[in-house]
Formats: structure tokens, sequence, C-alpha cells
């Protein structure tokens, strides 16, 4: 065993080793890659978009040698296979996505599941079928409203507080939290109707004529260009701390961490909403993706302080 660690350690070593080596080279490799791509192609030419897609790629890559060579030298690879091998048979499958520890009822997280599922499902269809949705088209008004409807769900649910089964100590925490979720969520509403510039069709003066990308008076149209970079990142980033947090809880037991902390029931569609986030369209498919998630995630919420279990005051 422990001539196997040892070895494990120092595959892991050398891979990390590698990943500086790339790291260093980085423009050298990439070049390589740039001038190989341009010899298979039919006329030697070359879109320039196609750099930048190289050397995302590349980065990915240099990421996933890192985290790998990290998995092999903290041992992570058999704490992995063990839980699998432990947790995931039918059973203990269906207690990780289909039980809410804090919600006595007890479908909810099915119904989740499946209609974030069949969502995100049918949103890759309609890409795939009818090609990126227009912009401002109708699909980007619906989910635009998804955010002021989620909005006013988790604003509702502070009145739905049951102060005899809700821990007393969490009140205050729990509805300050809810406040900035909701602020955050009209924030993002404001944004994506332009502060009412789409409604009433107001001009827009000034700096945003100037250097808004889409000429809206709004603030993330000013950084239009770094999207494609922004949303892979943050989309199949979160899912790894996402999918890291669910398969290791450990002592995560509280009841503030379980109601504001995503439910794994949400699992299929935040991998897919990873996924949409490098395609072509990634930007408006992420974006209605992630109004979706925030709706069922405000549902959710809604109703584990609607209908919360029997003792939770212990938590």
């Amino acid at each position: 065993m422990k001539i196997n660690r040892k070895k494990n350690s120092i595959i892991g070593i050398v891979g990390l080793f590698i990943s500086l080596i790339l790291i260093v080279r980085f423009s050298l490799i990439v070049g390589f890659l740039i001038d190989f791509s341009k010899s298979i192609s039919r006329d030697n030419s070359f879109n320039p978009n196609t750099v930048i897609e190289i050397k995302i790629l590349f980065i990915f890559f240099i990421l996933f040698m890192t985290i790998l060579s990290m998995i092999i030298i903290l041992d992570l690879k058999r704490n992995i296979i063990q839980y699998f091998n432990t947790y995931f048979q039918t059973d203990q499958a269906k207690k990780i996505f289909l039980v809410d520890d804090i919600c006595s009822k007890k479908q909810l997280p099915l119904y989740i599941l499946i209609i974030g599922t069949l969502f995100g499902i049918l949103m890759h269809l309609y890409l795939l079928i009818l090609g990126e949705p227009s912009f401002e088209g109708t699909m980007e008004k619906s989910s635009s409203l998804l955010f002021l409807f989620s909005a006013i769900i988790l604003i509702i649910s502070i009145t739905r507080i049951k102060k005899g089964l809700v821990p007393s100590r969490n009140w205050g925490k729990i509805i300050f939290s809810i406040i900035i979720i909701s602020g955050i969520l009209l924030l993002i509403f404001g944004e994506e109707i332009s502060w009412g510039q789409r409604i009433f069709g107001w001009e827009s003066s000034s700096v945003f004529t100037e250097h808004n990308y889409q000429n809206e008076i709004n603030v993330h149209n000013f950084f239009n260009p770094i999207f494609k970079y922004i949303y892979p990142i943050v989309g199949m980033g979160s899912f790894i701390v996402l999918f890291f947090m669910w398969i290791f809880p450990k002592k995560r037991k509280s009841y503030y961490f379980k109601l504001f902390f995503p439910h794994p029931s949400l699992f299929f569609l935040i991998f897919i909403m990873a996924c949409s986030s490098f395609s072509s369209a990634g930007e408006e498919i992420y974006e209605q993706l992630f109004a979706i998630f925030v709706l069922l995630y405000s549902f959710r919420l809604f109703m584990c302080l609607s209908f919360p279990k029997i003792g939770l005051s212990n938590l």
C-alpha cells in the first residue's frame, strides 16, 4: 500500500511538472498547434477565431492535467472510487438525488430533477434543430421574466418561515440572505431589460451609445467580448465545485447550509449548463438555463420554508 502511494505521488509530481512546462512554453506550443492546423487545412487558410479556440482548449488541457495530478498526489482517486462503490447503488442514488432533508414534500426533488433536466435537454434540441436563438427574441424575454418571478417567490417565502419548526437562531440569517439574493435577481432582471429601455423604447445616450456594444442602457454589455471566456469558466467551475461538495459533504449539516446550498436534484441541469457554456451560442443558452435554475432554486427554497420537516429545530 505504501509503495503504491509513493508511486502515485511520483506520477502526480511528474504530472504537475509537465503542467508547469506547458504553462512556461505556452506560446511556443500554441504556435506549433496553429501551424499544424494550418498544414492540415484544405486551402492552408485559418480562421482567427480558431486561434482563440485552440488557446482555450489548451488552457483547459493544462487545467485538467493539473487537477488530475493533484487528485493522484492526494490519493483522492481511491476515496472517489470507494465513495461510488459505497453510495452509488440504486437506493443510495435515490437518497442523494430524490431526498430533501429539510422539506416534508417527498416528491419535490423528483419534480425539480425532471423539470430541470427536461428543460436543459429541450434547450439543446432547440439549438441543434433551429440554430441560435434570435437576439431579444421570445425565449430571451421569457427567461428575463423568470428572474423577476424568482425574486418575488423568494420575497414571499420570508412570510412562510415556520417559527415553531425552523431553528430560531437562523431566522435573521435566512431573512437577510433571501433579501440579498432577491436584490441580486432584481438587478439581473433590470440589466436584462436594460432598465426599462426594451419595454418603453428609451433612447441610449452619452457613454451607452459610445461604449456599450449593443447601445443599451445597461452595464453588462460593456464587457461583451470577454463573456465567451467568462461563461465557460463560470459554468464548468461552478459545476466542479458543486460536484465535489455534493460528493464529499462531510459535516455540512446545518439547516442554513441545506436551505441555501443547491440541492443535488439540480445536478443534471447544472451539468447541462456547464456543457452549454462552450457552444457557439453558449452565452444565450447559458443565460436561459440559468434563469430556469434560479426559478427552480427559488421554488425549492419557498417549499422548504412552507413545508419544513419535523425536528429541524435540532439542526
